[in-house]
């Protein structure tokens, strides 16, 4: 995103991107509450003409809102999915780099993620993960670790549960000036976007489970 960009996104405070982006009355009644939107299908006035919906599952007003809301509120944003929990993402994220791949994670990823990583991509994708401890690890020891069919460095700052912190623009440094050029993201869930914005800090990718600190903490 370019700095003329990211500044005119921020001349809105982040509690006014919360409560207005994504919330636009709604346009048949003019209820500043958005309506939950239950409809499976939308009418199309034939095939592919349409008010931008079409079927529930490729398009949602309700989710398309809250996609809005998310890319304001993660400085340096654009483009935001939503999916139907953090483990969705996780597995899709993963999906994408394609078979035998390799990632660097952080060494006490989130529980979850580690198994995921382990014994679900590693069995179905062939995929290989090294966990290095990117809290301490040095320079030379975390590019020594990236491969050339490395294709992303998974970090979590602070992580989950042993708090760990993550200087992000040091391995988006060590990862953006190797060779292989692997992505860099950042599970943002523990801090939120109102307390670090990972993506102005080098990160490709940023990923939330919403069930934590950005929706409340809803446990």
């Amino acid at each position: 995103m370019s700095p003329a960009l990211v500044a005119r996104r921020q001349e809105k405070g982040f509690s006014t991107r919360a409560v207005h982006v994504g919330s636009d009355p709604d346009q048949a009644t003019n209820a500043v509450i958005q309506p939950i939107s239950l409809s499976t299908t939308f009418k199309q006035d034939a095939v592919g003409v349409h008010k931008g919906y079409e079927y529930g599952r490729s398009g949602n007003p309700n989710r398309d809102s809250l996609e809005r809301l998310l890319a304001s509120l993660e400085a340096g944003g654009e483009e935001a999915i939503a999916f139907s929990s953090g483990s969705a993402a996780t597995a899709t994220i993963i999906q994408s780099l394609g078979p035998n791949s390799h990632i660097v994670s952080v060494s006490d990823v989130y529980g979850g993620t580690f198994r995921y990583m382990t014994r679900v991509a590693a069995a179905n994708q062939g995929l290989e993960t090294t966990f290095v401890d990117l809290e301490n690890a040095s320079e030379d020891d975390i590019a020594a670790a990236i491969r050339e069919n490395t294709k992303l460095i998974w970090v979590e700052s602070p992580t989950n549960p042993t708090l760990k912190l993550i200087d992000i623009r040091r391995i988006a440094d060590i990862a953006h000036t190797h060779a292989s050029a692997p992505l860099v993201l950042v599970d943002n869930t523990f801090l939120s976007p109102y307390w670090s914005s990972p993506l102005l800090n080098g990160a490709d990718i940023v990923m939330h489970s919403l069930t934590k600190y950005i929706n409340g903490h809803s446990d």
